[in-house]
């Protein structure tokens, strides 16, 4: 248990180390995750969509296959006569740009964990739960690609809960 304890952050200013280290151990297991199975990334993100056919005709320098919006989700009375035609958003590279950026924040969390009054680090430390947050909220609210039960519960808490700790505890931290 010694051995374990030495490699922890120091907890003595509070739990924020621990968290810290906590999930960027989760975030890199995730990214590594990411390059081996699609299945839990599947598990996290709706997979069926289908064409987008309200988008205009290619025109001049205009293609609908370059739109961000060149899919759709299936809507559940699509589903049955669509699903032929329903594509899977999460696709092999999807999973490893997704997993490259986790083991990015991981790595990021890492370091904040054992020094948390270095600003910078800390900073980084806060903008690596906010990029999360804008990630995962414009995933449910704008594209659709998510949505909202056990398995996206943990990626929402932390980071919301990653983003609000951090900028309340900054002064107890960061002098």
């Amino acid at each position: 248990m010694d051995a374990i304890k030495a490699f922890l952050p120091s907890g003595e200013k509070g739990f924020l180390p621990y968290y810290l280290f906590f999930v960027s151990i989760v975030a890199m297991g995730n990214a590594l995750q990411n390059y081996t199975t699609l299945h839990y990334t599947r598990r996290l993100y709706n997979g069926r969509f289908v064409p987008n056919t309200s988008l205009p005709p290619a025109k001049g320098k205009f293609s609908p296959e370059d739109s961000v919006d060149v899919l759709k989700p299936v809507s559940p009375s699509e589903a049955e006569k669509k699903e032929a035609a329903a594509k899977d958003q999460v696709t092999p590279l999807a999973a490893r740009v997704f997993g490259t950026y986790t083991f990015m924040a991981g790595i990021i969390r890492f370091y904040a964990s054992y020094n948390l009054e270095n600003e910078s680090l800390y900073k980084l430390g806060i903008w690596t739960h906010v990029i999360a947050a804008v990630h995962f909220t414009s995933e449910f609210f704008v594209y659709k690609t998510l949505r909202f039960s056990g398995p996206q519960i943990f990626p929402f808490m932390a980071a919301y809960g990653g983003t609000l700790w951090m900028v309340l505890q900054y002064g107890h931290y960061v002098q």
